[in-house]
């Protein structure tokens, strides 16, 4: 097989997955795994994917995010900074919302010396972490699995419409003066709105790479937004809005 050939077939299956190992490819185009990390950098290097660790993933579009597997292994370290900030915000016996974004999930991570806390999420990693965890409370909702990492639709945004939170902690996809913060897909954009409504205080947990981002669904002007927590100081035209 031709290498244009095979590495059409890595797209197709990428377009059906998101998400591949060079293992899972190596099967499916019956090759060898030097073959499929050739085929994969020439395919990074003209911006028609993007490697990570043990495989590939599409790249990022305006009405596409990434596979949790992927968002959780990008930017670690500044994620790992912003939840240690998050910190801070919170109390014992404290009600809290939690997106099912990645970094919301390293600040669930962190919650096990808080006492009594109770915690409504559509994360479904993020209500694994919080289940290893013995002092927390956990509210999952019900609905439709997306992309094996959140439950989206009328099911979930009825049950969070039962709750009242004193803290709402999410994530964006990409944040702008103009479009506020956005998400890739309706779903999660609505499921996102719904508990923005229903908490006392909304805090954004956004890395320094998003800024500037816009993505297709908005969810919130940046004016309705109470605190931001990111990496480094964000651009000056923020600071003056």
């Amino acid at each position: 097989m031709l290498s244009f050939e095979r590495q059409q077939q890595i797209l197709e299956l990428l377009n059906l997955h998101k998400c591949v190992t060079v293992d899972f490819l190596c099967k499916q185009l019956f090759a060898s795994s030097a073959t499929i990390r050739r085929d994969l950098a020439e395919m990074a290097e003209k911006n028609l994917i993007i490697r990570v660790h043990g495989g590939a993933a599409l790249l990022e579009g305006a009405n596409q995010d990434l596979p949790l597997l992927v968002r959780v292994n990008k930017h670690r370290d500044k994620k790992e900074a912003i939840a240690k900030l998050a910190l801070r915000y919170i109390a014992d016996s404290s009600a809290i919302f939690m997106d099912s974004s990645s970094t919301v999930t390293f600040l669930a991570e962190k919650l096990g010396n808080f006492r009594e806390l109770s915690v409504l999420t559509n994360g479904i990693h993020t209500m694994n972490t919080l289940n290893e965890q013995k002092n927390t409370k956990i509210f999952f909702c019900g609905g439709l699995i997306k992309d094996d990492s959140s439950v989206t639709g009328a099911s979930a945004i009825d049950f969070i419409g039962c709750f009242h939170a004193d803290l709402f902690f999410f994530s964006c996809c990409g944040l702008s003066l103009s479009g506020g913060t956005t998400e890739a897909s309706e779903e999660n954009a609505a499921v996102k709105k719904q508990m923005f409504a229903h908490a006392r205080k909304r805090i954004l947990l956004c890395d320094s790479t998003k800024f500037g981002q816009e993505f297709f669904c908005k969810v919130c002007p940046v004016s309705n937004i109470d605190v931001i927590i990111t990496d480094q100081k964000p651009p000056e035209s923020f600071l003056k809005s």
